[in-house]
């Protein structure tokens, strides 16, 4: 696990799938368009989506930071 993210845990991972958070990254948004469009498809799980966007940010913590902040608070 890593302090650069907020813990997998933490229930703003399913909303944040789930797509009930805009972000401010236009990359970011996309990202999680894509994985809401996935599970309303059938094509992906609720967990594999969550583990999905943690992995992305995983890849991209800093450039990702005041998302992460505005969705999460701190950790």
């Amino acid at each position: 696990m890593s302090d650069a993210i907020p813990p997998r845990d933490r229930p703003e991972w399913i909303a944040l799938a789930q797509g009930q958070f805009k972000m401010e990254k236009y990359v970011l948004q996309l990202q999680v368009d894509r994985v809401t469009r996935n599970m309303e498809s059938g094509s992906m799980t609720l967990e594999e989506a969550t583990e999905y966007l943690y992995q992305y940010f995983l890849k991209y913590p800093k450039g990702f930071r005041s998302d992460l902040t505005a969705i999460f608070k701190q950790w």
